[in-house]
């Protein structure tokens, strides 16, 4: 069984709000991503911070891990809060990443895999073992380090190669833009569909 993690605490500073709120073609970027996951996870939780407004998502949200800046102390929330054998980790800010999620599903059970763009690795569209990488993330933790890097690196995550654009990451207004543009003509809602799990 594979569970789906949310990454949704950014603060969206070239934004100029949160990311999660932020609307692409009137969806929120966390229920964009939050969709992509129900489609092909048995559960999914989010992970933000207290002080992020989340729009109703129907999922269960946890908080990331307190004194800890960074991913991982959301990534290390999230797989404690789920219950699957194996969890798909997903930035709300990748909105396109469903081709990148259905390579990543491909993968045997118990694979640690990151995505990449042209060689580039995205450490937040990933898969891992959830209770290995939540164990190395805890330990990652206690040791000071916030980046999701340092949890691919620890758990020797292969690289998998994204389709183009799939890892478009919404960092400013411009890639909301992009990402509008590239979205299928007449997709108003999340990239959800997928043939099964």
């Amino acid at each position: 069984m594979t569970g789906g993690a949310v990454l949704a605490g950014g603060a969206g500073r070239r934004l100029g709000r949160p990311k999660a709120g932020a609307p692409l073609r009137g969806v929120p970027l966390a229920e964009r991503a939050v969709a992509m996951l129900r489609a092909r996870c048995a559960e999914v939780v989010v992970a933000s911070r207290p002080e992020v407004a989340l729009p109703p998502l129907g999922v269960p949200v946890v908080h990331d891990r307190p004194g800890s800046a960074g991913p991982l102390a959301g990534i290390a929330a999230a797989l404690a809060a789920l219950t699957s054998d194996d969890a798909l980790v997903l930035a709300c800010d990748l909105p396109l990443a469903a081709p990148a999620l259905d390579l990543l599903l491909r993968l045997p059970q118990g694979t640690a895999a990151i995505c990449a763009d042209a060689g580039r690795p995205q450490p937040l569209c990933a898969r891992y073992p959830r209770l290995r990488a939540l164990a190395q993330a805890e330990r990652l933790l206690a040791a000071g380090e916030g980046a999701a890097h340092a949890l691919a690196d620890a758990m020797g995550a292969a690289l998998v190669p994204a389709p183009p654009d799939a890892l478009l990451n919404v960092n400013a207004a411009a890639d909301l833009a992009r990402a509008e543009s590239l979205l299928p003509r007449g997709e108003g809602g999340a990239q959800a569909q997928h043939p099964g799990r």
